[in-house]
């Protein structure tokens, strides 16, 4: 069975990937960046590609529960890169970041009238819950059509 194990360095290399994104889009962010160009370095953009790699691996090393495997791996990561995201609505509200991302009109901390509960706690979980159901819901429609691609040609072949 193909587990979080067969797929590790896949998991730990797009994790490396998503603090870097993280950092560089904060840092573009201080910086005055286009709202164009921040929005190219998000971690959603991993929800897209990590699922396809992780279906591909587990395809390849699996036979049986292939998509559970999968859905604990979409999931996990899902997981780790939403609770990075989270810190950073913390640390938007406890430094009041004026990055559109964090204003209460898209749905972040800062601005109007938040309390510490709500900028520190309410918010952020709620984006962080919202994210993992959608992300990994996406996850697993893209990488469930990898993996029952790859084993359809898997079975053609033999």
């Amino acid at each position: 069975m193909a587990s979080v194990q067969s797929t590790g360095s896949l998991m730990r290399i797009g994790l490396v990937l998503a603090v870097v994104i993280i950092a560089l889009r904060i840092g573009l962010e201080h910086l005055g960046a286009s709202q164009s160009i921040n929005n190219i370095f998000g971690v959603a953009w991993l929800y897209l590609i990590l699922p396809v790699l992780f279906a591909w691996r587990i395809a390849t090393f699996s036979d049986s529960h292939r998509f559970m495997a999968l859905f604990k791996n979409v999931f996990l990561f899902t997981l780790c890169t939403r609770l990075m995201v989270l810190v950073t609505y913390m640390l938007a509200y406890l430094f009041q970041w004026e990055a559109p991302r964090f204003s209460v009109k898209m749905g972040g901390s800062v601005g109007g009238n938040m309390s510490p509960f709500m900028g520190l706690v309410l918010i952020p979980v709620r984006n962080a819950i919202f994210w993992i159901i959608l992300a990994t819901a996406t996850g697993m429609i893209i990488g469930g059509i990898t993996l029952w691609l790859r084993t359809l040609s898997s079975h053609q072949t033999k």
